[in-house]
């Protein structure tokens, strides 16, 4: 794919069967503007966001100590309350997403795919994923006796997973290698394109339901925007290097401490603070790129 700041006529499909290719109407500033409107969507965000915190999250924490200091069950049984839950969500959302996708007439799949089954990269880390954190729990819980502190790695094993792929991929663009593979839109041979970009892609064209007229929309404003481009390479940084050392220390702690319940707490907690931290920060420099392109385009404009 192109960096230059022409606007491409990126290819998308509206069946199972042929890729067809979806043209955008012209911009009228040099840059590929989204017309999507964030603050219609704030409650389905908040809903889905509020969701994954309290199974992911606050059910896990609050619930095993409530449980743990107020009743005699044994460790197995409290474990075997609370972390399947994270599984069971985790499964409905890979499961929602994968049929989106899969169907004959999905209409989000990624850019320039054919034929039905076509997942984009997001799902098969989702999938890699929810297998290796179920197999952690399963290991933790049938230990004699169940381990707390391996129960309590799920979130840092997936940051783990996310940020060392967002690590990963800085030198291989620094060095100029191509997609080994395809990468949702990015085909296999093109450009190697920040990880940030793929994971957003994926998520706003499938969980948030915008089909592939976001990932084409979405193309063409990375290919129109120098700053665009700069901006999705500096959250593979934030996102990536803090990431993967988050990840680590937390996992120190976890198995560093004696007390299981501090581990249990850390593991389940210092994430979502972490996200959070990390999407207001992202939040900021995103509307410090958006004014700075409104500036080149006006410096442009006729």
């Amino acid at each position: 794919m192109s960096s230059s700041p022409s606007t491409p006529e990126p290819k998308a499909h509206s069946n199972g069967s042929q890729s067809t290719t979806a043209t955008l109407p012209a911009p009228k500033d040099p840059i590929a503007r989204i017309p999507l409107n964030l603050r219609r969507h704030i409650p389905v965000i908040a809903l889905q966001a509020s969701i994954l915190i309290f199974t992911s999250g606050i059910l896990p924490l609050v619930g095993y100590f409530a449980v743990h200091y107020s009743t005699t069950l044994k460790t197995q049984y409290i474990l075997s309350i609370f972390t399947p839950i994270f599984g069971v969500v985790s499964l409905y959302s890979f499961t929602q997403r994968t049929i989106r996708l899969a169907k004959r007439s999905s209409t989000c799949r990624p850019l320039g795919s054919t034929g039905a089954w076509t997942l984009d990269y997001f799902d098969w880390n989702f999938a890699f994923g929810f297998v290796v954190v179920s197999v952690v729990i399963a290991i933790g819980i049938s230990r004699n006796p169940s381990s707390v502190k391996i129960t309590s790695l799920p979130l840092s094993i997936l940051i783990l997973m996310v940020s060392g792929q967002l690590v990963a991929l800085i030198p291989l663009r620094a060095m100029g290698l191509r997609a080994p593979f395809r990468f949702s839109s990015v085909a296999k041979g093109e450009a190697l394109r920040p990880g940030v970009y793929v994971i957003a892609e994926d998520v706003v064209a499938v969980d948030g339901e915008q089909g592939d007229v976001f990932r084409a929309q979405w193309n063409a404003r990375y290919e129109s925007s120098a700053p665009f481009r700069t901006l999705l390479a500096r959250l593979d940084w934030l996102w990536g290097v803090s990431g993967v050392v988050l990840a680590g220390a937390v996992i120190g702690v976890i198995f560093g401490v004696k007390q299981d319940a501090v581990g249990w707490a850390v593991g389940w907690s210092v994430p979502w603070i972490w996200a959070a931290s990390m999407m207001l920060v992202t939040i900021e420099m995103t509307k410090s790129t958006c004014r700075l392109e409104n500036d080149m385009a006006r410096q442009v404009s006729p």
